[in-house]
């Protein structure tokens, strides 16, 4: 074989490599069918809403692959509490931007809502996050 071929084979193995291991996946939010979308009617104005900045959205979305990272699924755990744990529908957030450059990002599972019973101390977490993305602190 010709060298060249042997270049363009071991880039293909590499590649072909990397997307076994999950580099190329991204997972496309799910899309309601055609006749849910078409009883959607947009408001004239979003008063009342939370409105978060750019800064504070990079401080959310750090601290919550942080928290609970991309591939940990609700469906994937095996007991109740940790099925629960991993739904993002169960944890309540809040962000406060204390200085400009600072941002603090608070989870609060709300296990009530998984069912009675559901008792899970210290689940929750505190970040504190600069306007770069970075987590300086965590509790």
């Amino acid at each position: 074989m010709k060298p060249c071929l042997w270049i363009i084979l071991g880039c293909s193995v590499a590649m072909l490599g990397c997307s076994h291991f999950g580099y190329y996946k991204y997972e496309k939010p799910q899309r309601a069918p055609p006749e849910v979308s078409a009883q959607v009617r947009f408001p004239n104005a979003l008063e009342g809403g939370a409105q978060l900045t750019g800064p504070m959205m990079l401080a959310l979305k750090v601290a919550m692959s942080d928290f609970r990272p991309p591939w940990i699924k609700p469906e994937k755990q095996q007991d109740p509490e940790d099925k629960c744990l991993a739904d993002w529908r169960y944890i309540d957030t809040t962000v406060v931007q204390a200085e400009e450059n600072l941002f603090y990002v608070l989870f609060t599972p709300d296990l009530r809502q998984c069912g009675p019973g559901f008792v899970v101390l210290d689940a929750g977490a505190l970040y504190a996050i600069d306007a770069q993305g970075r987590i300086l602190a965590k509790e």
